[in-house]
């Protein structure tokens, strides 16, 4: 994928072709891009929305940590994050593709700031 192509969109697809083709049901379901457009108190009530700030901020431990929480409860989402652990049990491939599907929030939010732009 090219830097400019990068700049306008990520394709969770292709970056789960490349790591883990398997994941890509299971992740499309769980990732939210946009986590720079979702004010940090919603994050912090909703943990299917944690799981991906954890990953996009690199925070693997508290990632696996929630995934392990929602899989084992009654949740309709629980059945992705069992999924999930099936597949990738040390979180390790998603890891790999959260990184790279993440890239573009994580850049928004560093311009963010480096403007003094803040959500209210």
């Amino acid at each position: 994928m090219s830097t400019e192509t990068e700049e306008r969109y990520v394709d969770l697809k292709k970056i789960c072709e490349k790591c883990e083709p398997k994941l890509f049901d299971t992740l499309s379901w769980i990732l939210l891009i946009n986590l720079d457009l979702i004010p940090i108190e919603d994050l912090k009530e909703h943990k299917n929305l944690l799981f991906s700030y954890h990953l996009m901020n690199q925070d693997y431990k508290e990632a696996k940590y929630l995934a392990e929480e929602l899989a084992s409860t009654s949740l309709h989402i629980s059945k992705y994050y069992k999924d999930l652990l099936v597949h990738d049990p040390d979180l390790s491939k998603t890891k790999e593709i959260s990184e790279m599907f993440f890239h573009l929030s994580k850049r928004r939010i560093e311009i963010a700031e480096k403007l003094g732009i803040h959500q209210d």
